[in-house]
């Protein structure tokens, strides 16, 4: 009688008992794989892979790097990107004038600006900005511009009117007009 209520009494605590179990954990998220060098936009600890890239002078390709978002967009906004190896940093290359043009995920860099300097014969460049192509398109579509130190600036229906074209000049309207080459426009 006695193991009649032991396993009468089992039975009915089986249930309980697999509900007191911890939940085993999730499984762990899926890296997303871009075929392009990743932006580093979105969850900035997410982990997210570019597909291999064929390796110069080879039909071979290099390897699948999967680092965080965090990473991917402090490589990205300092004017670098990983070679297809996986392994060498390579700087972005610049254009004069960003339009947005391409995949608007894609990330480009304008050239250094010429910075005017009054009161000294050194010559100085502001930063090199890197965005994405998303970006640039969204300045000319607001009409704004990206200024020498790379901020970002309304322009105004004024500076319109000069023959100016302050949607892709970033100098324009900040004194007389220099462009990287140090001469007047």
């Amino acid at each position: 009688m006695a193991i009649f209520r032991f396993a009468l009494l089992a039975s009915i605590l089986a249930p309980c008992l697999a509900l007191a179990q911890p939940a085993p954990p999730p499984p762990a998220p899926v890296p997303v794989v871009l075929p392009i060098t990743p932006n580093g936009g979105g969850d900035p600890e997410a982990i997210v892979c570019r597909a291999p890239q064929r390796l110069a002078d080879s039909d071979q390709l290099g390897p699948t790097v999967c680092i965080s978002n965090h990473e991917w967009r402090q490589m990205a906004m300092n004017g670098k990107s990983l070679a297809p190896d996986g392994k060498t940093l390579i700087n972005l290359p610049t254009m004069d004038n960003p339009k947005g043009d391409g995949d608007p995920e894609a990330v480009t860099c304008r050239t250094p600006v010429y910075l005017q300097a009054s009161d000294t014969l050194i010559r100085r460049f502001g930063p090199k900005v890197c965005q994405t192509n998303q970006f640039w398109a969204d300045v000319i579509k607001k009409h704004q511009m990206v200024d020498a130190q790379g901020v970002v600036r309304t322009t105004s229906v004024s500076s319109m009117g000069n023959g100016g074209d302050p949607f892709h000049n970033p100098t324009q309207g900040l004194g007389r007009t220099m462009g990287n080459s140090g001469a007047p426009f």
